[in-house]
């Protein structure tokens, strides 16, 4: 299986949809309800003392359906606001011939090693008939590590829900970006595939086998951070993507991929606040939410952190 467009992306974007849980939408009281209608998935944060110094946050869901995301008046008016539009990554500047080596390299075993000598019991006996399912025989996947092979499942059963990455947020942002705006990477292909493949194999199995088992449910989660999204509901969000936070075989894998990444993120966010122009910065979804989240580590920093309403 050799790496397609679609899936560099997505490792490119990585977040919200690589999350493992099964999303089950959590119940909303009229009145909080109420209050997320009238809230954007968007935030202000400024330094006290200097509120004309200000920075733009919002969360990305990275793929989407066809015209699924409509932007709130808010988000329009900040990001015209803005001078420079902060991502993840922007994966039109990745030369795509070495982030296939790369991906290849990090992804794969040299033989004779290959996947099943690093898979449990519980996850071989899975393997077969969900590959079955999307047309993929056992021996072309065994020399696929279990990170590559979990984000590729990922990625084709997306497809099939009618995903894709020209749908994602990001993408919508850095496609009004284009020639108007800087854009400004806070990562790069490189740290983020080595963030994966640097996962033990206890973790990659784990990660495999919760695809397996709720590749059912791909589409209803993303539905649930969609909605969330569009209710400028973070607590929602956190339901969804931190369900097994406490669980300590899940702790590796929420470090890596959210709370590593978060120290890092927040670290280059506090130093463009002091910087002339206005950043409008946009990071997976569930990079902002939760304890350990972009919001709540600017606040102990001491910056002041305000969602925005829908209306400007």
């Amino acid at each position: 299986m050799r790496p397609t467009r679609l899936l560099l992306l997505f490792l490119s974007l990585l977040g919200t949809a690589c999350a493992t849980t099964t999303a089950e939408r959590p119940a909303a009281t009229p009145s909080s309800a109420a209050v997320a209608e009238r809230r954007a998935f968007l935030w202000e944060v400024t330094r006290p003392g200097a509120p004309d110094k200000r920075l733009y946050l919002t969360g990305s869901v990275h793929l989407g359906r066809p015209g699924q995301f409509v932007f709130p008046p808010s988000l329009e008016a900040a990001f015209a606001r803005s001078q420079a539009l902060v991502v993840e990554l922007d994966p039109d500047k990745a030369d795509k011939g070495q982030t296939q080596q790369l991906i290849l390299s990090l992804g794969t075993y040299a033989p004779p090693d290959g996947l099943s000598a690093h898979l449990s019991a519980e996850t071989k006996a899975l393997l077969p008939k969900a590959l079955e399912q999307v047309g993929i025989p056992l021996a072309g996947v065994e020399r696929m590590r279990p990170w590559l092979l979990s984000v590729t499942l990922s990625v084709l059963e997306m497809q099939k829900a009618g995903y894709s990455e020209g749908g994602g947020i990001d993408r919508m942002l850095l496609t009004k970006a284009r020639g108007t705006q800087r854009i400004v990477e806070l990562e790069s292909i490189g740290s983020q595939l080595r963030m994966l493949a640097g996962l033990p194999d206890a973790v990659q199995d784990l990660m495999l086998r919760d695809q397996l088992q709720q590749s059912s449910q791909t589409a209803v989660s993303m539905a649930a951070v969609a909605t969330a999204w569009e209710g400028g509901n973070p607590d929602a969000l956190a339901h969804v993507l931190f369900e097994r936070v406490d669980d300590p075989t899940y702790k590796p894998f929420y470090e890596a991929l959210f709370f590593t990444r978060n120290r890092q993120m927040a670290d280059r966010v506090a130093e463009l606040i002091d910087q002339p122009e206005t950043h409008f910065v946009v990071v997976g979804a569930g990079h902002l939410v939760g304890e350990e989240g972009l919001l709540s580590l600017l606040a102990r920093k001491g910056f002041q952190v305000r969602q925005l309403p829908r209306e400007p």
